[in-house]
């Protein structure tokens, strides 16, 4: 290597410590499947580089996976941005200036069919507008309307109950990780979404508002057609822990059913320290699943940090995202395939997800963060699995 070209390398890759594995399977910004491999061995992308073009060395930045002795990069076919990569609505990126939408324009936006793309920004991530309690861990009974329990039984078709989480993304498809579809050993299958659920233990969720009695609609229940984990996924490290369950039957959105946003697939990893919230149904201190929908809020770890302190033999890839490491919050057995969402910088009322529950070193302790997928560095992959299945 010349002297010339080390300086470029050296300006475009900085060191990733406790990133993606030599030789593990990674996605490059054109969503194309590939393998983490060393710089001076990713003939397409160090000839791009050496062109000296910003958009190439943009794509070589983008593409890093790790560092091992050297740059590893995320190889694919080809170190440009392609057509074929999938372009999201412009309302997802951007915000038209709030305005203060009437109740009859809101009934005509929640009435599109989104089966295999994405609902916008005048749709995604909206609640209804009620009081919240700062601070609380229960949620109130209309919050986080995206949220979905999912249902299993075992090779006898015996029901098992609701084990993990997701989140509405559409009116046909539900996220959640890639672990609830694979569950190993224990042979269970996802065999229905439940919708609009805030108390499990009650045919209908009501609360006293002062001196009006709140209550949510009924419940939906939907069968399963179909479960799809992310091919890649790897058992072993954690990585690629994303999955997606086809509903059975188109969903209406309600108050108390509708879809989170998702980011778009440039969206950088937010600051350490921001804070996140987790949702769930998942174990509480007694170790039993909690009746009714919790939250909590967490800060964001480095990887680095989290790889330190989460696992010694396994590597946090730039695919991975960690929160939490405070006593006594966390997310737990039961919130698996959950959100960890926040709300837009430039709208603190609409809420997009910035990750998917994975794994952890058991739940809520003092300086154990736990893991989640980054859902940014997947939107492709999502829309091209949605598109494929329609």
């Amino acid at each position: 290597m010349t002297v010339s070209h080390s300086c470029i390398v050296l300006t475009v890759f900085v060191t990733v410590v406790n990133a993606a594995d030599r030789g593990s399977s990674c996605v490059t910004p054109n969503q194309e499947t590939a393998t983490c491999t060393p710089f001076n061995e990713c003939k397409v992308i160090k000839d791009a580089i050496l062109t000296r073009n910003q958009s190439a060395i943009d794509f070589a930045k983008n593409s890093q996976c790790g560092y091992d002795t050297e740059p590893l990069v995320c190889c694919g076919s080809t170190a440009v941005v392609t057509q074929t990569t999938p372009v999201l609505p412009l309302d997802i990126f951007t915000k038209e200036p709030a305005t203060e939408l009437s109740k009859e324009k809101k009934k005509v936006e929640f009435s599109g069919v989104y089966i295999n793309t994405l609902p916008g920004r005048t749709i995604c991530g909206l609640e209804r507008e009620t009081p919240r309690l700062i601070g609380a861990q229960v949620t109130a009974i209309d919050e986080f309307p995206w949220m979905a329990l999912l249902r299993y039984k075992d090779q006898f078709g015996t029901d098992k109950g609701f084990k993990c989480g997701g989140t509405i993304i559409n009116n046909k498809y539900v996220l959640t990780a890639a672990h609830c579809i694979l569950t190993g050993q224990e042979m269970l299958t996802i065999s229905g979404a439940r919708l609009g659920e805030w108390r499990i233990s009650t045919e209908i969720d009501c609360i006293q508002n002062l001196a009006i009695e709140d209550c949510a609609d009924p419940v939906v229940d939907v069968d399963i057609s179909e479960t799809i984990p992310h091919p890649y996924y790897s058992a072993r490290n954690g990585n690629n822990d994303v999955g997606l369950v086809r509903l059975e039957k188109i969903v209406n959105f309600t108050d108390f059913i509708r879809p989170i946003c998702l980011p778009p697939m440039d969206l950088p990893m937010p600051p350490v320290g921001t804070i996140m919230t987790v949702c769930g149904w998942g174990a509480i201190e007694n170790g039993s699943q909690s009746d009714v929908k919790l939250k909590v809020d967490l800060p964001l770890v480095s990887n680095a940090v989290c790889a330190q302190r989460v696992s010694s033999s396994t590597r946090i890839s730039p695919n991975q995202i960690c929160a939490g490491g405070e006593e006594g919050k966390d997310a737990c057995q039961g919130d698996s395939g959950g959100p960890l969402m926040r709300t837009y910088v430039d709208d603190d009322s609409q809420w997009y997800q910035e990750g998917v529950v994975s794994r952890g070193r058991g739940c809520g302790k003092k300086n154990y963060p736990g893991v989640y997928t980054r859902v940014a560095r997947y939107v492709g992959w999502i829309i091209n699995t949605m598109d494929e299945e329609n």
